[in-house]
């Protein structure tokens, strides 16, 4: 199973003030579109693929003696 998502960030915001404008596939286009008339200048969507497993281990530091 994927998960679409179209996540926006509204003009002047730092990168990782990305909000969720939607989850809707059949949405995406008009969702767009509504955001960047409504203040939004960086658009990305993303496509998850919920069936594989997340690793987290990469995003820990782990420190070598």
């Amino acid at each position: 199973m994927k998960e679409t998502i179209l996540w926006a960030t509204k003009i002047g915001d730092p990168d990782y003030c990305e909000q969720l404008i939607t989850n809707n596939p059949e949405h995406i286009a008009k969702a767009k579109k509504w955001a960047l008339a409504n203040g939004y200048d960086r658009i990305r969507i993303a496509i998850i693929d919920l069936s594989t497993p997340i690793d987290f281990s990469k995003t820990i530091n782990q420190k070598t003696n």
